[in-house]
């Protein structure tokens, strides 16, 4: 679909559009690069000046007007009258996003929408002009091929967030924030603590009931939840090292983040 990129009348037009079949994902550091290649063709008229800062935001199309930000990409090109100038546009996008474009797809084929705006800097006139939407179509076979190509790095993301500081339990919050300001600062064992005192809060404040020697098939649904919390604090008393068996126990960080991530998550069953 093509639209026009309107500067004033001595300047004259950009026709712009998006080039068909343009859209890839390819694998990046912690994320994915999805990028797409628009078609421009400036004005024949040098009153232009020499450079264009083109600007794009990058939308999903849910339905007949609703639309989800994903992203702005920013490309400086070389102001050449009368040529037609090729620029890719890249987006970086984490699992999550393209996971959520896959779960809201309309229909057969991605929907996305392009908002692009354009500056020129060293014009005669004025610089600016109204942006353009560009809407894009991405056949369902093509965008499967590229998440298919992506392949073990395309997983889910699993956020847990901390209750606000105006809910309940903020107790257990700062033990755990506590826990995360140790961490940073290399404290092993201090931050293991501090997420150990966040389960004791648990403990007093879930209201699970203890299975006690009940055979673990027949714990009820609160009694399975007091065993896993007790497991996990019994992990953590491993950094007092009080004893014979926990004395050269030494937790790595990656342990200590799992371990606040995990109570962190009972948390938010209390």
């Amino acid at each position: 679909m093509m639209d026009e990129l309107r500067f004033d009348s001595e300047i004259g037009t950009i026709a712009v559009t998006a080039r068909e079949n343009s859209l890839s994902i390819e694998k990046a550091m912690g994320t994915h690069s999805l990028r797409l290649q628009l078609e421009l063709k400036l004005p024949s008229t040098g009153a232009g000046g020499r450079a264009v800062i083109l600007e794009a935001d990058l939308y999903a199309r849910f339905g007949a007007a609703q639309k989800a930000w994903l992203g702005t990409a920013t490309r400086a090109l070389a102001f050449t009258p009368g040529a037609i100038v090729r620029p890719h546009l890249q987006y970086l996008l984490t699992s999550a996003q393209l996971l959520a474009l896959e779960d809201h797809r309309t229909g057969d084929d991605l929907q996305l929408a392009l908002d692009v705006r354009a500056v020129l800097p060293q014009a005669a006139g004025y610089p600016g002009c109204s942006p353009a939407t560009l809407n894009i179509d991405v056949a369902e076979s093509r965008w499967r091929q590229q998440l298919e190509g992506l392949g073990r790095s395309l997983a889910f993301e699993l956020s847990i967030p901390f209750p606000a500081d105006n809910e309940p339990h903020q107790e257990a919050v700062g033990h755990l924030r506590e826990a995360q300001r140790r961490l940073r600062d290399d404290d092993i064992d201090g931050s293991l603590l501090e997420a150990r005192r966040a389960l004791e809060y648990i403990k007093d404040h879930s209201g699970w009931s203890w299975p006690g020697k009940k055979p673990k098939e027949q714990r009820l649904q609160d009694e399975r939840w007091a065993w896993i919390r007790a497991g996990l604090e019994d992990q953590t008393s491993g950094a007092v090292h009080a004893d014979a068996v926990t004395r050269h126990f030494s937790y790595t960080r990656a342990e200590v983040e799992t371990m606040i991530a995990m109570v962190t998550a009972l948390l938010r069953l209390v």
